[in-house]
């Protein structure tokens, strides 16, 4: 571990673009939908009140699940948790493009935020494995920085590819962002959590 700090220590930049990204997966899966509520509602022949569900269920997926993913990767380490959790998320957008019905949809909706807590809770252990206090904190700010962007920027993208596309394009497109950031995570991501 301590050879990890030292090379980070020498360039603590390197992995912020990753981990900001990987936190950014979680806000934006949630907030891209919402300008294709309304059409949505209709094409999937429901009520309002049920279409809800695709968020709020969303939203209490997400918290339970950063309850469980923190400890799992105290006990298997923050890499392999990250790239299942990133892997879920992929699966369960899938699942969204597919869904031909509103139960369907909250379901892959719930996987899907379960996935996407991933890089909101582990994104901040990695940093205190890497980082001295001081420069923790700096850069967990600098990460936070993702959560509050987001989910101003995903509504507009979403809306554009609703009303170009169709609503499927909205979970195509967090596929393949979801999708990109598991290949990068793949790649780039070390283990940074190592029994003491």
């Amino acid at each position: 571990m301590n050879n990890s700090r030292e090379l980070h220590a020498a360039r603590p930049w390197r992995l912020l673009p990753l981990l900001i990204a990987m936190t950014a997966i979680g806000p934006v899966t949630l907030n891209i939908v919402v300008p294709a509520l309304p059409g949505m509602i209709t094409l999937l022949g429901t009520d309002a009140a049920t279409m809800q569900l695709t968020l709020s269920l969303f939203l209490l997926s997400l918290a339970c699940a950063q309850l469980v993913l923190g400890p799992l990767s105290d006990r298997f380490g923050r890499r392999p948790v990250v790239l299942a959790g990133l892997a879920l998320a992929v699966i369960a957008s899938l699942g969204a493009i597919a869904a031909s019905s509103i139960g369907a949809l909250i379901a892959a909706r719930i996987i899907q935020a379960a996935g996407a807590s991933t890089g909101i809770v582990i994104g901040r252990a990695l940093i205190r494995d890497l980082y001295d206090r001081d420069r923790a904190a700096g850069m967990i700010g600098l990460v936070t920085t993702a959560m509050v962007i987001a989910p101003m920027v995903s509504p507009l993208i979403g809306g554009i590819l609703d009303t170009a596309f169709g609503w499927e394009s909205i979970f195509v497109f967090v596929t393949l962002t979801s999708g990109t950031v598991l290949a990068w995570a793949v790649v780039k991501l070390p283990e940074t959590h190592h029994a003491k």
